[in-house]
C-alpha cells in the first residue's frame, strides 16, 4: 500500500505513462477545443464531446473534454 497520496499519484502516473487523453488530438483539433472552452460563446464540454465523436474520436466524453481547460494551448 502507498503511504501517501503523492506516492499513489506518482505511481499511477508512471503506470499510465504520464499520458493525458487530449494528447491524442491533433494540434488543430486540440486548439479548436481549447479555444471553445476559453471563450464566452457558451460551447460546453458535452457539445464538444459530441462534435469530437462525429469526427471519429469515439472515446471523447464530457469529462475528458473538460481536462483540456487545464492544458496549455498548442
Amino acid at each position: 500500500m502507498d503511504s501517501s497520496l503523492l506516492e499513489f499519484a506518482e505511481k499511477r502516473r508512471d503506470e499510465r505513462g504520464g499520458w493525458a487523453w487530449h494528447m491524442g488530438l491533433d494540434d488543430e483539433t486540440f486548439n479548436e477545443v481549447w479555444d471553445a472552452l476559453h471563450n464566452d460563446r457558451g460551447i460546453g464540454a458535452r457539445t464538444i464531446a459530441c462534435w469530437l465523436n462525429s469526427k471519429g474520436y469515439e472515446d471523447a466524453t464530457e469529462g475528458k473534454v473538460k481536462t483540456v481547460r487545464l492544458a496549455k494551448r498548442r
